[in-house]
């Protein structure tokens, strides 16, 4: 086999893994993905035979009219956007085999095949496109070897006439494809032995010298004001996948992600007073047991990757069961907080086995150990109040006898004040008896510490806790993001026969971060740092056992999935891509900027006397007169051409030189005579 064939067939083995990517993706049923193939087979054979490439005779390239029609087809006619750009780079592939203005066009056609690779990635998950991948990876490393190797025979901006029938006198060794292809398998083998099966270290000595600082709000004291500071601050803190009996799952109920329990209030500052209960050392992969619950209702798995935000506390939604991460040691204090042994550390990820049933509910307990002195004691604790502040608790509450009812009372109190996080405080009033009887409007903390200052007047045991609520949810990722902003306070309150029941008495963010309002392109950088942590920086040992039980389990799944590609069904695609489109448009904008850029960085255009010496040559080679490139245009006025066109040829030749070395003007009819010319030779 020479050189030539070899590259060919590098070049539409290529494209027909393209294809095959696209397929297995469902954009094409099996019949349109045949007719496809068959196409590249035939323009095979065409430029097996040196019929094609052929330079294209348009100035402005038909490409750019076809990205401007995907464009108005899309935004003018809402039709499918992965339907238009697969059409598209179809379009892209064919035409570049077909038409060429050098030899660097090749180059741009393993760009297309990359593209269409990348489609395939987002959504074939089997190991059948893992198979189809390593194909790629293999042809895609022949290609650019042949194309070294053919740009030694070639110029590679040289024109399609000149390039097209090089190559054939280079004869392929086996060694070279052997060998080149050994290295290339070994290449990919080794890497991904090493990334799967090193050994998983823990980065926590890394993260020791982390300069991350606090956030605001989440410490053992805390200025009323900090919490409605951050939260103007959109920055992630963590996010979240959930998982039941195997299976991505999104919680139903309102998510609170439980961090700091507050006891303690001066009028100014909270603070806890609340002691470590339990130190328990952890060995990560192993983790700790924490609490049981009986008749448990909803159980869900929480794997937790936060960003390097300084804070020490393990965040928790619902009754933690089973606890497990990149810690040494987990305490625990008397108002059921959990929290680790370090204060300033870089991101890190832990896992929670919860019960999340009763989204009101924390825990039944009084505290983890009774404790005479702490409860209900630490919980009734009031600072120098006002009497209207008393008044107020005992108008509320004297009508009814049990905790719940006074605690319910006090919560309606708030149904009618507004949310504001613009806070202005009368000098001459507490800053809560000015949002009690004055402002009447405030952000959580206001709200959560005013209802905890009423409950202990009533004489209902009750807390401030700090934590997130969570309302955005990243549908493409199907994991839940925390933000700054999502920080909130809400109150605890001790119902005898119940145990610490919830109550949040803030009405809702009239200004929400929601993800469903971001930019596509926000929500795609997001799920690629989700995925940077989850599958790069956060690979553990527990991820390669799922990754070995993945291969021997879909290894069969595999072969089946090549087997029915066949059977693909156009009509699936539809609701598959329903909430794809402005992902898929993204991959439009970043295929269309790629390819105007490359026109954008074209070599200037030649004169027009050079092109039509150019198109002198290219007819005399196909006559059958060698052009040797090291000739020159006087010397190839005596290389054998024929008597009868030896005045046309020297005609064109002496205008060239003109124009080319004597810098002279261009003569717009002897140009037009010239070109009346070329056509007779």
């Amino acid at each position: 086999m020479n050189l030539r064939t070899g590259f060919l067939i590098s070049n539409y083995l290529l494209a027909g893994l393209a294809l095959i990517c696209l397929a297995l993706s469902e954009i094409f049923s099996s019949i349109t993905a045949g007719i496809l193939i068959a196409g590249l087979i035939y323009c095979f054979a065409l430029e097996y035979r040196a019929t094609i490439p052929v330079s294209p005779s348009k100035k402005l390239p038909s490409s750019i009219w076809g990205l401007l029609l995907v464009i108005l087809l899309y935004l003018g006619f809402d039709f499918p956007i992965l339907n238009l750009v697969s059409a598209f780079l179809v379009y892209l592939l064919y035409t570049r085999f077909i038409f060429k203005t050098d030899f660097n066009d090749y180059l741009f056609g393993y760009l297309i095949a990359i593209v269409c690779l990348l489609i395939g990635a987002l959504y074939v998950q089997g190991l059948a496109f893992g198979i189809v991948f390593l194909s790629f990876y293999l042809v895609l490393s022949w290609c650019l070897i042949f194309y070294h190797l053919m740009t030694e025979q070639v110029h590679d901006q040289i024109s399609p006439q000149l390039f097209k029938n090089r190559g054939k006198n280079e004869k392929l060794n086996k060694a070279l494809l052997g060998w080149s292809t050994g290295l290339v398998l070994l290449s990919l083998i080794m890497t991904a032995v090493i990334f799967i099966t090193f050994p998983r270290v823990g980065l926590g000595f890394i993260a020791l010298n982390s300069s991350s600082s606090p956030v605001s709000g989440f410490s053992d004291v805390v200025t009323l004001g900090d919490v409605g500071k951050i939260k103007q601050n959109t920055s992630v803190v963590m996010r979240i996948e959930y998982t039941k009996n195997g299976q991505p799952f999104r919680p139903q109920s309102r998510i609170l992600w439980r961090g700091v329990v507050l006891d303690h209030y001066n009028g100014q500052v909270w603070g806890s007073t609340l002691n470590n209960e339990v130190s328990l050392p952890n060995k990560t992969g192993k983790g700790l047991s924490l609490f049981r619950v009986p008749n448990p209702k909803e159980i869900v798995e929480q794997t937790v990757y936060m960003e390097s935000i300084g804070i020490p506390y393990l965040f928790t939604h619902g009754i933690p069961i089973f606890a497990d991460g990149n810690f040494k040691r987990l305490n625990m204090d008397q108002g059921f907080a959990l929290k680790t042994d370090r204060t300033h550390f870089g991101p890190k990820k832990y896992t929670l086995v919860s019960e999340i049933s009763d989204p009101n509910m924390t825990y039944s307990l009084e505290l983890p150990t009774p404790d005479e002195n702490v409860f209900p004691k630490r919980f009734l604790q009031l600072p120098k109040i006002s009497d209207a502040t008393k008044n107020l608790a005992s108008d509320l509450t004297k009508s009814f006898r049990s905790n719940s009812e006074k605690a319910f009372s006090i919560l309606n109190h708030f149904s009618d004040f507004g949310y504001s996080l613009e806070m202005k405080n009368d000098p001459d009033k507490t800053a809560l008896e000015h949002f009690l009887f004055v402002r009447k409007e405030g952000h959580c903390e206001y709200f959560a510490s005013a209802m905890v200052i009423l409950l202990r007047e009533a004489g209902v045991p009750a807390r401030m806790v700090n934590g997130f609520v969570g309302e955005e949810w990243h549908d493409w990722g199907n994991y839940l993001i925390i933000r700054q902003h999502h920080a909130h306070s809400w109150v605890e309150a001790y119902l005898p026969g119940r145990g610490w029941v919830v109550f949040d008495p803030t009405p809702p963010d009239p200004t929400p971060v929601a993800m469903q309002s971001a930019s596509p392109l926000t929500r795609s950088l997001d799920l690629l740092r989700m995925n940077w942590q989850r599958y790069v920086i956060r690979y553990s040992s527990k991820d390669q056992k799922d990754m070995a039980q993945f291969f021997r389990s879909n290894s069969k799944d595999a072969i089946d999935s090549l087997k029915n590609l066949t059977s693909l069904n156009w009509g699936d695609l539809q609701g598959r891509i329903a909430n794809q489109k402005w992902a898929l448009l993204i991959l439009l904008t970043i295929a269309g900027i790629v390819f105007l850029f490359r026109q954008r960085n074209l070599p200037p255009r030649l004169p027009q006397a050079v092109m039509l010496y150019k198109e002198l040559q290219n007819r005399l080679e196909h006559k059958g007169i060698r052009i040797e490139p090291h000739l020159t245009a006087r010397e190839l006025l005596s290389s054998g051409i024929p008597a009868e066109k030896f005045k046309q040829v020297k005609k064109i030749i002496d205008y060239y030189e003109r124009i080319r070395f004597g810098n002279q003007p261009a003569n717009l009819d002897i140009e037009k005579k010239i070109k009346a010319s070329l056509n007779s030779i």
